[in-house]
């Protein structure tokens, strides 16, 4: 269905570019490239139609079927690929979510406390019931039409939590979103958008105006790991995403990541991954 005035609504400074747009519609066919999270924002992947394949972080790889969705929370890289054909809604958002104007997440996590859920990079799906069934069809096929408006895009997403808090239990909804409680929201998107410039952690708690020790102990707070482990799981993630889904030669990819060998590359994948590039690469996603 055409929408009217398109050109005039284009030329509104709310009218965003579909590259930062709230929701973004896969419909993935043989050879589509593979969706990918972004990385300073949270991200939820609702898989409407068919099954995919998704590497989540330094976890092995799922399958999930169509009628389930999960959470990838910010700062994990996370890619996926459809078996056969597949149509994915996946919608990103920062910070944390409000399910409606007096209940946060914060309220969850105190509701949830005895439910002794281990947020340590949990991957949890939940299935798509019918009234989110029904939203996201609706809103796949506005897309279709070309509704990239961000306005439309922020209330969808309110509408979204809004019916997460209706239709899901306090306990479904405190596994799906454990992996993003207790973090501070701040210090997260200044380390997720900083985190390329620096490799000494001096020098980043000097840019963040806390001592190395205060910025350790923040960092370990807010990410749930040491800042020496979060960088190299989140290295070698981005070097097994490559190696697996970019038309990248092993040895761009070795030259990208800083390496001074390409033997010195393959001795780090071997530790890490347990194969060399060329095994890695070869092997099915």
């Amino acid at each position: 269905m055409s929408i009217f005035y398109e050109e005039v609504h284009k030329t509104c400074y709310n009218y965003e570019v579909s590259e930062l747009s709230v929701f973004k519609y896969f419909n993935l066919r043989k050879n589509s490239p593979p969706v990918f999270s972004e990385v300073d924002r949270s991200m939820l992947c609702m898989v409407c139609e068919g099954t995919i394949e998704v590497q989540f972080g330094r976890h092995g790889t799922e399958v999930v079927e169509a009628g389930n969705f999960f959470l990838v929370p910010p700062g994990v890289y996370f890619y996926g690929r459809q078996i056969g054909q597949a149509q994915v809604m996946c919608g990103s958002f920062s910070g944390k979510p409000k399910f409606c104007n007096i209940y946060s997440i914060e309220n969850l996590y105190h509701d949830a406390t005895a439910s002794h859920i281990n947020p340590e990079d949990s991957f949890y799906t939940l299935p798509i019931r019918e009234r989110l069934q029904q939203f996201l069809e609706l809103l796949a096929a506005c897309i279709n039409d070309g509704i990239m408006c961000i306005h439309f895009h922020q209330l969808k997403l309110q509408e979204l939590f809004l019916l997460l808090r209706m239709y899901y239990t306090k306990a479904e909804l405190a596994c799906m979103f454990a992996p993003i409680f207790g973090a501070d929201d701040d210090f997260r998107q200044f380390v997720l958008k900083h985190y390329k410039e620096f490799v000494d952690i001096k020098q980043f708690s000097a840019l963040a105006n806390m001592t190395p020790s205060t910025f350790q102990r923040h960092f370990k707070q807010t990410f749930k790991k040491p800042v020496n482990k979060w960088f190299m799981d989140l290295k070698s993630e981005q070097i097994i995403r490559d190696i697996k889904t970019s038309t990248k030669s092993i040895n761009e990819i070795s030259d990208e990541y800083g390496f001074s060998s390409l033997q010195y590359f393959s001795n780090f994948c071997k530790r890490q991954f347990g194969k060399n590039p060329t095994e890695l690469r070869a092997e099915s996603f």
